[in-house]
């Protein structure tokens, strides 16, 4: 799905709650969500206040988008995970790990909904359940 130029700059407006609500939507919409990849490959989590977070977004240029105001184009990629495949790869690895899940940052200064990975999966979860 191609995103129009006023929905994005509409919803990077939004607080982190509305935010939220629709990325939660979004993904179970297209059954996948975008993270944040170093060149080699390596996930990269973002930390703030003590808190190890793993960064996650409902399509490709709000991720783009926040690696800009980053000013990390040389650094980071945005890649594509199926919601199947990030359960499979990395939700055993941040619970292990302690991690939180940021949904939807849109810059360093404006975070997303920091969630626990129980409380993401639960509201994916219910979302999903619409798309039945």
């Amino acid at each position: 799905m191609e995103l129009t130029d006023k929905e994005i700059d509409a919803i990077l407006g939004k607080s982190q709650d509305v935010r939220y609500t629709y990325s939660l939507k979004r993904i179970a919409d297209n059954d996948c969500l975008w993270i944040l990849t170093s060149k080699q490959g390596k996930y990269i989590s973002i930390h703030n206040e003590g808190l190890n977070m793993l960064p996650i977004w409902p399509f490709k240029e709000y991720a783009e988008n926040y690696i800009s105001a980053l000013d990390k184009e040389d650094e980071y990629t945005a890649i594509v995970l199926s919601i199947e495949n990030f359960a499979d790869e990395l939700i055993d690895s941040l619970c292990e790990n302690g991690m939180l899940i940021c949904v939807f940052p849109v810059s360093e200064d404006k975070s997303g909904k920091i969630v626990d990975v129980n409380t993401f999966a639960e509201d994916l979860g219910r979302e999903l359940e619409n798309y039945k």
